[in-house]
């Protein structure tokens, strides 16, 4: 509320202003002009009333040089109707030789100029009148024209000036109050609304647009201001984008940072016991130490850890190159219908195998295009637990099929069912449903997981889950991929 009330305190603040300095300029605008009024118009309308009485005297002159007394009289019936004065021609003798009648009538200044030339005199003035007089020759003989040049009016024009000056005033302080007020309404309120854009854009809000309605520096500035805008926005798109994608990068690295840390930690705990073990049957041996004493049986048994041991190293080490920053990701095209058949050929050799109800329906010549190593590795894991985790009469069924775009892999073995709340842990590293800790039984706990991560980072899909009367673990390429 009073972020509203300080706005609007500010606007009325800029409306007022805007309108005052428009009025006084306006004001001060028409005084100037006023004044220039009343001290020139007099002056340039003297001038100019001057010029023009000397050019139709000049007239007259030239008339005289060619044309009779009868032509100088028309032409000086048309100097006087002209300008609205009553000349008069004088001969040598300053007596009155023509004069218009009718505007001597009209005008009153014929006796003035009769009175002029009775006395002899040749250039005559008073207060409100300026003779002139222009020489010539007609016929030979010398004669002067004379007019009077009235400058009443012009003082009249003066004192009608001032005196209309208070009404003028009235006129002006009108006309400058709605000039004003139209002026600043027009100026303030696209000003005001680019205030509010702009506040707007402050709060990152660019969802409204200035109206360019004229091609002036207001209309400039809003076209600058939608340009900023559109700029600004689209800036900010690409950063929460950045960002967004910064975030995913950040929440990713925390997420393998922490399994790293697991994993280390699992690792250790793994290799402890192995470790243990070997090191106290061999200081056993070395002391001879009860049934340690017979160093064959024991060696054999110490021998069997350590292949046990670097199984797991081995496994740890791949994990590792897969997840280094370095580790390269190169496909090739490679028959997995041909590796498939091979590794199942490979476990039924195994002498343990030898009584599974073996069941295959693999498409011949299923080439894809994927890392070979990752995918065969995989693909081997799930295989040998297939073989590993059945028993003598229990069933495995392998199938490989493909369509136009993708192609589909999957093992069933006959086995217990998993409890829903097991499947998505089997996937976990060093996660055993064993619970005794027996490799042999239950194996490292790793194989999953290396086969989850090996088929992530090829990027393919897969999923284990319970049927019927045993499990089923499915690899595929998505369409999409």
């Amino acid at each position: 509320m009073l972020a509203i009330k300080w706005i609007t305190k500010i606007r009325a603040k800029i409306s007022a202003k805007i309108f005052f300095i428009t009025l006084a300029l306006l004001i001060v605008f028409t005084a100037l002009i006023y004044a220039m009024l009343l001290l020139f118009l007099p002056n340039f309308y003297l001038d100019y009333k001057k010029q023009k009485l000397e050019n139709g005297a000049n007239l007259v002159v030239e008339t005289s040089k060619t044309g009779s007394l009868q032509d100088i009289e028309s032409a000086i019936d048309d100097f006087a109707s002209t300008n609205n004065i009553s000349p008069f021609l004088l001969n040598s003798m300053n007596q009155i030789v023509y004069i218009p009648f009718t505007e001597a009538q009209s005008t009153g200044q014929a006796s003035t100029a009769i009175t002029v030339g009775a006395s002899s005199v040749t250039t005559f003035s008073s207060e409100s009148n300026t003779s002139v007089e222009k020489r010539l020759t007609i016929n030979g003989k010398p004669y002067t024209l004379y007019y009077f040049i009235n400058i009443q009016p012009l003082t009249d024009i003066s004192s009608v000036l001032l005196l209309f000056a208070p009404y003028f005033l009235i006129f002006v302080l009108i006309l400058s109050f709605i000039s004003a007020y139209f002026f600043s309404k027009r100026t303030v309120k696209p000003l005001l609304r680019m205030n509010d854009v702009a506040n707007k854009m402050a709060r990152l809000d660019f969802s409204e647009n200035l109206p360019v309605n004229s091609t002036d520096e207001i209309g400039q500035l809003s076209r600058h201001l939608n340009d900023m805008a559109h700029e600004l926005e689209g800036t900010l798109i690409d950063l929460q984008r950045v960002n967004i994608q910064l975030e995913t990068e950040i929440a990713k690295e925390r997420a393998q940072e922490e399994t790293r840390k697991q994993f280390i930690t699992a690792v250790s705990h793994e290799l402890k016991s192995p470790i243990a073990s070997v090191m106290g049957q061999l200081e056993a041996m070395i002391h001879r130490i009860g049934p340690y004493s017979d160093r064959n049986t024991y060696l054999k048994r110490s021998y069997e850890t350590m292949e046990q041991m670097s199984a797991l190293v081995q496994d740890m080490l791949e994990i590792s190159r897969v997840d280094s920053a370095d580790f390269e990701m190169s496909k090739t095209t490679f028959n997995l219908s041909t590796f498939i058949s091979d590794c199942i050929q490979q476990e039924q050799w195994h002498p343990e195998a030898a009584n599974r109800r073996l069941s295959k329906q693999i498409t011949s010549d299923v080439f894809i295009h994927a890392n070979q190593k990752l995918v065969e590795k995989a693909i081997t894991n799930v295989i040998h637990n297939a073989f590993q985790y059945s028993k003598n009469d229990d069933e495995i069924v392998i199938t490989l099929s493909q369509t136009a775009t993708s192609w589909h892999f999957s093992i069933y073995n006959d086995a217990p069912k998993i409890p829903d709340e097991e499947l998505t842990k089997l996937f976990d590293a060093f996660y055993r449903l064993e619970k005794s800790g027996n490799k042999t039984t239950g194996g490292s706990g790793i194989g999953l997981f290396i086969t989850a991560t090996f088929l992530e980072k090829s990027k393919l899909s897969y999923k284990i889950e319970n049927q019927e009367q045993g499990v089923k673990f499915s690899i595929w390429e998505s369409e999409s991929t």
